[in-house]
C-alpha cells in the first residue's frame, strides 16, 4: 500500500495511511483506533475517498456504517476495496481454533466466513463502491480454497451485492 499511497500523493491527493495493530487485538479496539485516525484525517476535507486493502476495507465499511454523517454531508467520494474479505476468508476457517488464530485475537477470528464474520455484520451501504479481487493463488494456501482466490481471500468472498 505504500507504493499506492505515493502514487496518490503524486496525483495531488492528500493521503492518510492508518496505523493500527491487528495481531492480538479485538475488533472493537481496532475500530476505535482507526476511527480516531480517520476523523483526524478528514476534518475540513471537502471530498473524501477511501481505499482499503484486506482488513482495511472492512475497517472502512465499519467506519462508514458507524459515522453516517460522512455519508450525509456530500463529502464522500469513491470507496475502493482491494482483496477485502467482505464475506470472510476460507483460510481463516481452516485456521479456526489453531494457536495462530488465538494469537491473532478477536480481529483475526472475525475473518471467518458465515454470519459471525465482521464483513457479514457490517451493513452494505449505498455507496460509490468498487471491489478489486485477485486470482493468483498461493501454492501455500491453494488447498484451502475451492474457487479462484489470491491466497488469502476467495474472489467470491470479496463481492458485495452493490458491486
Amino acid at each position: 500500500m505504500l507504493h499506492f499511497a505515493q502514487q496518490l500523493k503524486n496525483a495531488n491527493y492528500k493521503v492518510c495511511s492508518l496505523n493500527y495493530d491487528s495481531i492480538g487485538e479485538s475488533v472493537e479496539d481496532v475500530l476505535a483506533q482507526t476511527t480516531t485516525q480517520i476523523n483526524a484525517c478528514i476534518s475540513n476535507a471537502s471530498k473524501i475517498h477511501f481505499v482499503g486493502h484486506s482488513l482495511g476495507g472492512l475497517v472502512i465499511r465499519a467506519y462508514l456504517q458507524n459515522n453516517v454523517t460522512v455519508l450525509n454531508n456530500n463529502t464522500l467520494g469513491k470507496v475502493v476495496l482491494i482483496g477485502t474479505p467482505n464475506k470472510g476468508s476460507e483460510l481463516a476457517n481452516h485456521l479456526k481454533g489453531s494457536w495462530l488464530m488465538r494469537l491473532g485475537g478477536g480481529i483475526s477470528q472475525s475473518l471467518i466466513t458465515g454470519s459471525n464474520s465482521l464483513g457479514n455484520k457490517i451493513s452494505e451501504l449505498s455507496l460509490n463502491l468498487g471491489v478489486i479481487a485477485g486470482n493468483k493463488a498461493s501454492s501455500l494456501t491453494q488447498d484451502y480454497f475451492n474457487s479462484e482466490n489470491d491466497g488469502l481471500v476467495s474472489v467470491e468472498s470479496t463481492k458485495l451485492r452493490a458491486c
